[in-house]
This record gives structure tokens, C-alpha cells and sequence, in this order.
């Protein structure tokens, strides 16, 4: 066999392998669409069977349901919410995609605000809707009024109002700038606030001076340091001292262990497993106990019933001991504190709760403070 007649042999030998592999890979790919929905349904049963499994169903099946329940929608509708809480792959996706978001676009989930340098806000400082200025009255009618009970029972308020995080630190916002209608916010409320009559201290001025020195926010939660709890403490103290009548103790503020604090702020940057490709530095956070001083002699002779004639009632700003605003306070303004403040509910509902039933068990009260931060004025939720 000459060369030319192997060279056309082999080309020949060549395309009859080329032939029979294509037919073999058409044979494969006739079995796709049938693989294709074997996988999907496999995938469908496990999804379903995770569902079924969860806890959240385990619970559902257990409760108590009605025939008109189901005729009326109302147990769809309660399955499809358990549903879309244990969706296996919810997670994953809602985490690539905050993921994309705050990586290329510089945006984070609903809810936060991402400012420069690593700080983070609250969408609440710079919210306003067609809702915010009748809230904002709803509450302001609401402290005048509860002004009125305590004088009534013969106690002084004084209200700590709270500036807003994003007020205080603007150069930190990045491309974020405050609304035109929050611009002026604190000092307007401020000043409806003290013509009722109570004191109210400048507690914005206050903060624009001591952050130069230290922060007076968290750069990942929505509340104060320490530092800046110590400077609010510092200001109600100075309205305390003009009523020297108060019975005075003295307390010293003992140091706890530093801790690194993972701010409120981040529960709404959910990346899920892609949590690893986003730094989020916590913020350092020494704690401060009030440790009260020997008793002096007219403590021991004084009647051993006889409660704190200061009272505090807030919000998580003054419920929660990581920011020690209630033993700062104690040590500033020398005097025991009984604290009505509560986590999670804003400053008004605390203030109603301690009016309803806490109010007529406290005799011997003189002052309440009532701390309050300004952004919860204009929220529909609170």
C-alpha cells in the first residue's frame, strides 16, 4: 500500500471514529432532559423534606387550627411564611446578593447605612415619610401629657434627649448626606420639648465637643459608648446639682474586662456563609460598674425602706449596662438610681409601662429622668 493510499485509509478510518462518537454523544444527550428532571424533582423532594422536617412546621403541625382556618386562607398563608423563614437556599442567595451589593455598589441591606471609614447607620436617622410628622406630634402630646402625671405626683422630670448617630458624625456618612428635613430635627424637638417646662440639656452641643476627644457612638450599633453615656451622665448631673436636697451617696466606678462589642447594626448585613469575604471589626468596649462607697453614718440611721429618690425609665440607651450610663450616673451625680428603663421597646411604651404600674409604688421619688433618643420621635413602630 503506497503513502497516498494509507493517508486516504487513515482519513477514512478517522471520520468513521469521529461518526460513532457523535452518535454516542447524541445517544447521552437524549437522556438529559430526563437526568435533568430526575435531578429537579430529587432536589424538590429534599426541599420539601427539609421543610416538613423543620422545626418551625414540627411546631405549626402541633398547633390548634380550625376548619374556617383553612377555608378562609389563613393556614396557607402560615405555611407559606415557614416556608419562605427555612427555604434551604434562601441564606445562600440572600448572601451573594448583599454580597454584590456591598462589595460593588457600596450598599448595604435595608436598613443600614454604610458611611466611610467603617461606620455604619440606621435608615431610621434619615427616614421621613407621610407618617413622620403626625407620629412626631402623637409623641410630643404624648410627653407633655405624661409631664403633667409626674408633677401631679409631685415629681420633676427631666428629659435626656438623644441626638441622632448620623448628626453627630456627618463627616462619616461618605456619599450619604442627612435629609433636609431631619437638618434641624434636634433643635426643633428641643425646643417644643423645653418650653413644657422640664429641663432638657444640650446634649448635641455636648457630644460635638467630646467627640473630639473620644467617640460618643459605636461605629457598628446604633448606641453611645461609654465615653459618650459619661458625658450624658456628666449633664444630667449638672441639673441634679442644683437640688441639693437630694440625699447624696457617694460611688466610685470600677473598670470591667474589655470586650469586643459586634454592633446592632450588623444583623442587618446578612452574608451568610460569605460573611469570611467582608470585614466587620467590632468596636472595643470597657464597661464601668458603680461600686457604692463605705456607708456613712447617715445611711446606717436612715430608714432601711427608703428606695432611690431618682429614677430612670428609657430605652435600651439606658437599660443596657454595656454602655454604663446608669452607674456613670450614679458616680456624677452621687445619688442611687432605680432604673424602669427597657430593652427593645424605644422610650415611650417603657415611660407608659412605669406610669401604669410602677408609678404609685414609688413614694419616695423626686426626679425621673426620662431618657430619649430623638429618632424614635417620628417611628410609626414605637
Amino acid at each position: 500500500m503506497d503513502e497516498f493510499t494509507q493517508v486516504v485509509a487513515s482519513g477514512e478510518i478517522d471520520a468513521l471514529t469521529s461518526k460513532k462518537d457523535g452518535l454516542r454523544l447524541k445517544a447521552k444527550l437524549a437522556y438529559l432532559p430526563a437526568l435533568s428532571i430526575f435531578i429537579l424533582f430529587a432536589c424538590g423532594v429534599a426541599v420539601l423534606g427539609h421543610f416538613w422536617n423543620s422545626k418551625e412546621m414540627a411546631d405549626h403541625r402541633q398547633s390548634k387550627r380550625s376548619l374556617a382556618d383553612v377555608i378562609q386562607g389563613r393556614e396557607a398563608l402560615a405555611v407559606e411564611r415557614i416556608y419562605k423563614d427555612v427555604f434551604p437556599i434562601r441564606d445562600f442567595s440572600t448572601g451573594l446578593l448583599n454580597l454584590i451589593s456591598f462589595k460593588i455598589f457600596g450598599e448595604a441591606r435595608k436598613g443600614l447605612i454604610k458611611g466611610s471609614d467603617g461606620w455604619f447607620f440606621s435608615d431610621e436617622e434619615f427616614s421621613w415619610n407621610r407618617k413622620s410628622l403626625s407620629m412626631l406630634e402623637k409623641h410630643l402630646n404624648f410627653v407633655e401629657d405624661t409631664l403633667s402625671t409626674l408633677r401631679e405626683a409631685g415629681i420633676e422630670p427631666i428629659l435626656l434627649l438623644i441626638p441622632e448617630k448620623a448628626d453627630i458624625y456627618r463627616d462619616k456618612l461618605g456619599d450619604v448626606t442627612v435629609p433636609s428635613s431631619r437638618e434641624h430635627f434636634y433643635e426643633n424637638v428641643r425646643l417644643r420639648l423645653i418650653t413644657m417646662g422640664a429641663p432638657v440639656p444640650d446634649l448635641r452641643e455636648a457630644f460635638l465637643q467630646a467627640r473630639e476627644q473620644k467617640p460618643v457612638f459605636l461605629k457598628s450599633d446604633t448606641h453611645w459608648t461609654v465615653q459618650g453615656a459619661g458625658v450624658a451622665a456628666g449633664s444630667v448631673a449638672q441639673v441634679l446639682a442644683h437640688h441639693p436636697e437630694l440625699k447624696h451617696k457617694e460611688f466610685t466606678l470600677k473598670p470591667e474586662e474589655e470586650i469586643v462589642h459586634m454592633g446592632d447594626l450588623y444583623k442587618f448585613a446578612k452574608f451568610s456563609i460569605f460573611e469570611p469575604f467582608v470585614p466587620m471589626p467590632g468596636d472595643a468596649l470597657t464597661s464601668l460598674a458603680a461600686m457604692s462607697a463605705d456607708a456613712s453614718l447617715d445611711d446606717l440611721l436612715s430608714d432601711e425602706n427608703e428606695g432611690p429618690e431618682v429614677a430612670m425609665v428609657g430605652s435600651s440607651y439606658s437599660a443596657n449596662a454595656k454602655w454604663s450610663f446608669e452607674a456613670q450616673l450614679k458616680a456624677e451625680a452621687r445619688v442611687d438610681v432605680i432604673n424602669f428603663a427597657e430593652e427593645g421597646k424605644g422610650p415611650f411604651a417603657p415611660m407608659e409601662t412605669f406610669l401604669k404600674e410602677k408609678l404609685h409604688e414609688q413614694k419616695q421619688l423626686k426626679y425621673v429622668i426620662w431618657e430619649m433618643p430623638l429618632r424614635y420621635f417620628d417611628e410609626v413602630a414605637y
